[in-house]
């Protein structure tokens, strides 16, 4: 299994547009084959900070994801709302 972490940042003129964006990829990326979480956190202190909660069975799993059209467009439709660090790919030890 492979997790992986997305911190990120929504401009909070941007929060409603950021999180409706969220929620349509959050619905769409559940539905893929070797998925096993998808969420996204926000931060209990922090209006404005989340992180993107992903479990996937495999890399392959993962990889296969990163090229839907639905990944695809909210990574586009997000850029301008959002500041995302790099995501930390980490495993169950």
């Amino acid at each position: 299994m492979l997790r992986v972490l997305v911190p990120c940042r929504i401009r909070p003129e941007h929060r409603e547009a950021a999180l409706a964006v969220y929620r349509d990829l959050i619905a769409a990326t559940r539905a893929e084959p070797g998925c096993l979480s998808y969420e996204l956190l926000a931060d209990i202190e922090d209006d404005s900070a989340f992180v993107l909660s992903e479990s996937w069975r495999s890399q392959a799993d993962l990889d296969a994801h990163t090229e839907t059209p639905h990944f695809v467009s909210a990574m586009a439709a997000l850029a301008p709302l959002e500041d995302a660090e790099n995501a930390r790919r980490l495993r169950v030890v």
